[in-house]
């Protein structure tokens, strides 16, 4: 519980650095860059504590797909954060554990949905229609491009987790899982910037590079190895059952580091999904045990 506090709060604050990132640095570019740091850290890394950096065969093969999909994440991350703000970017990549419970009701054995989590999908899914009813944040600022795209990062997150514990739990150790998907994922992003995008560093500061070495060291290198191992010893579910948080930190460091408001619309929304994602969540106590 108390990692998954501090790790959302890293998470929630991720959500203003990208955002910060995405103003001097194109989007791709961005999450490549970011990659890249991350990678030469995991790779120092990994050396020092002796973990294999290369598997073969099929559990190779599946490096290679969550190394894929976690390129189209961030892509769709940094995109949506460039066209949207910093408090829509925390509470919309972070419904990704209502597409995990969706999810593991047909793929992970024990997960099944329940009234309860029906509830809770219900509750989230409001939350997210809410925000969208806002029309002068959404429609007329043109912010609902950007905050497609972030819904489709939380789904690939969702794949992304549903993939790993289905396929890689006990096959591939968490620091081979983290790397891989860095691995692979640093020369896509590099290369669709280079076909896609023109202007690639445009407004470079030293807030932007700060940011940028934020998500290289304490994000990806420090919070999503840790996720991993995390995710190697719990159920997913109840992991993401934390992440209801994120979006809190979210919107209260966009607050605090970059003046956004919060609209009524968008705390409704943030009531609604984070109460919506605590159930869909929520594991029932077991019978005869206290908790205190």
């Amino acid at each position: 519980m108390l990692w998954m506090a501090f790790l959302t709060s890293l998470w929630g604050l991720n959500s203003v650095s990208v955002k910060v990132v995405t103003n001097g640095i194109s989007p791709i570019m961005g999450a490549a860059l970011r990659s890249a740091l991350a990678l030469v850290l995991l790779t120092l890394y990994g050396l020092w504590r002796g973990e294999p950096l290369r598997y073969r065969g099929r559990v190779g093969l599946h490096g290679l797909i969550i190394g894929a999909m976690f390129s189209l994440e961030f892509s769709l991350m940094y995109g949506g954060a460039r066209l949207s703000n910093a408090g829509h970017t925390a509470l919309f990549i972070n419904t990704s554990p209502l597409f995990v419970a969706l999810g593991a009701h047909w793929l992970l054995p024990g997960e099944r949905l329940t009234p309860v989590r029906l509830l809770g999908l219900a509750a989230a899914l409001a939350g997210i229609v809410t925000l969208f009813a806002d029309k002068s944040n959404m429609w007329d600022t043109g912010y609902w491009r950007g905050d497609l795209l972030l819904l489709g990062t939380a789904i690939m997150w969702a794949a992304s987790t549903l993939y790993i514990k289905r396929l890689l739990v006990g096959r591939m150790r968490p620091f081979g899982m983290i790397y891989h998907q860095i691995l692979v994922s640093t020369p896509i992003l590099g290369l669709l910037s280079l076909l896609f995008e023109r202007e690639r560093f445009f407004a470079v500061d030293g807030t932007v590079l700060l940011s940028l070495g934020y998500q290289g060291l304490v994000v990806v290198f420090f919070s999503y190895l840790m996720w991993m191992v995390l995710l190697n010893r719990y159920v997913a579910s109840a992991l993401q059952s934390f992440t209801f948080m994120s979006p809190l930190w979210g919107v209260a460091f966009a607050t605090m580091l970059l003046g956004e408001p919060v609209s009524p619309y968008l705390a409704a929304a943030l009531v609604l999904a984070g109460g919506g994602l605590y159930l869909i969540n929520r594991r029932p106590a077991r019978p005869g045990i206290v908790v205190d």
